[in-house]
């Protein structure tokens, strides 16, 4: 089982302040915002040009598979070129071992300047003063924010404070393999579906598979953002505005008994393969390898997961809904921040600045972690996307149409989400019943937020 402790930061994160970060230097090839003395004497118009030539490091983290990598790579690559006197140290893991490593970095100091930013983590960081406010980078244009949408613009921001730029805006929801559906002769589902057309949509794929090894769909019973979708629906948060938990006992056997009546049917893994398969990379994985008819991942990774399918297409589900309760959805993205403790923050900022507004930077890029940021972007990308790409824009679109806003995570999310896969384990294992781990969840979860 995963442990906590990586999720929770130590109070050492809270003497951490945004003063450290403003004299960062600038890159070559960057203006002052003050003119220079006409009067200035050789000496110090000599001193000035050595400055501007001064060499630089910044790191940059972010998280992602070989294919991501191979694109943050060659952005980085590119941003170097136009800043010679500039080098960028790159670090980069899978999803989970990234905010493990994050964590530990955060709580000694030692945060890269650059850090891929999720909005579900980005309380247990601004909450600490670990994200520095960029605000002053965007009023003096060293970061330009004109076309990006208010929307966007107002989702990197906490408390009023710019933390994060946008990279990409997506949704989460399921995705299915056209050929393996063809392959069952099932017939594949409709994209507006509901929780009972999902539950007879995967008792028909599971009947009609007969090879040992093979199921319908992928166990998320541990997976809190489809929580958070499902207690929306229910007219609840799973977070409340004031950083409590917003759910019930009732709605957490509900969540709970969805998947545990398809793990008894065999529909879903058992919870062994899901455990051993929960860290592999996405090529790697069940649904690429032919092992699961459906599975959940964000609508961006659609041509990710088509690079490595040959047969057949990649297409996307929105979760399912509750025909009777409230639209569940939320946007998503992924976003770009620098640390509170970057000595570089003017030369990491104009790295952001360039990552999300260069159009040789947008046309590497593309769709990797959604539609991008900027609508100019988003039109100078319009003709190089792949049938994948158009699906991924179409899904992201569509679902946009319905999706809302959460309230900021608590500072405590992060232990929560380990909690709620501890619980789904003990439940899958057998180790509790639904009502039992329902009540430990509840009883912990509340616990945890409330410290």
């Amino acid at each position: 089982m995963k442990k906590m402790k990586a999720l929770l930061f130590i109070p050492l994160l809270a003497s951490f302040g945004l003063t450290a970060c403003s004299s960062g230097s600038a890159p070559a090839g960057t203006t002052s915002s003050a003119a220079p003395a006409q009067t200035a004497a050789p000496a110090q118009t000599a001193a000035a040009a050595n400055k501007s030539e001064e060499k630089v490091s910044i790191r940059f983290a972010w998280w992602g598979d070989g294919k991501r990598h191979e694109k943050y790579n060659a952005i980085a690559d590119m941003y170097e070129k136009q800043h010679p006197n500039v080098k960028i140290v790159r670090e980069f893991g899978s999803f989970n071992d990234y905010w493990d490593k994050m964590a530990t970095q955060t709580a000694g100091g030692n945060m890269p300047d650059v850090v891929g930013m999720h909005a579900t983590y980005v309380a247990d960081y601004a909450r600490r003063n670990t994200l520095l406010d960029l605000g002053s980078f965007v009023q003096d244009g060293t970061i330009n924010l004109k076309d990006f949408p208010e929307a966007v613009q107002a989702a990197g921001k906490v408390n009023g404070k710019t933390l994060m730029v946008a990279q990409g805006v997506t949704m989460t929801g399921w995705e299915y393999n056209t050929a393996m559906f063809d392959k069952l002769g099932v017939k594949y589902p409709d994209y507006n579906w509901t929780w009972d057309d999902f539950t007879a949509k995967v008792t028909e794929l599971q009947q009609a598979i007969k090879e040992p090894g093979v199921w319908a769909a992928g166990d998320n019973s541990s997976d809190i953002t489809g929580l958070q979708v499902f207690a929306r629906q229910r007219g609840k948060e799973l977070f409340t505005g004031e950083g409590k938990l917003g759910i019930s006992q009732d709605d957490m056997v509900a969540w709970f008994t969805i998947w545990d009546k398809l793990r008894r049917i065999k529909a879903i893994p058992d919870a062994a393969t899901t455990e051993q398969y929960s860290t592999v990379s996405l090529d790697q994985g069940l649904f690429v390898k032919g092992k699961l008819a459906l599975t959940v991942f964000p609508f961006n990774q659609i041509p990710l997961y088509q690079n490595y399918i040959k047969d057949g297409e990649v297409r996307a589900l929105r979760r399912p809904s509750d025909p009777k309760g409230k639209e569940g959805e939320f946007v998503e993205g992924a976003y770009l921040a620098v640390s509170a403790n970057s000595k570089q923050a003017k030369t990491a900022a104009s790295f952001i600045d360039f990552f999300v507004n260069n159009e040789e930077a947008e046309k590497v890029f593309k769709l990797e972690q959604g539609a991008l940021g900027s609508t100019k972007g988003n039109e100078t990308i319009k003709p190089l996307l792949t049938p994948a790409e158009q699906r991924t824009t179409d899904a992201i679109q569509t679902s946009l149409k319905t999706a809302g806003q959460l309230p900021l995570p608590p500072a405590g999310q992060g232990a929560v989400r380990s909690l709620l896969l501890e619980t789904a384990q003990s439940v899958a294992f057998g180790k509790s019943t639904v009502d039992q781990g329902a009540k430990d969840f509840i009883a912990k979860a509340t616990a945890i937020l409330n410290k």
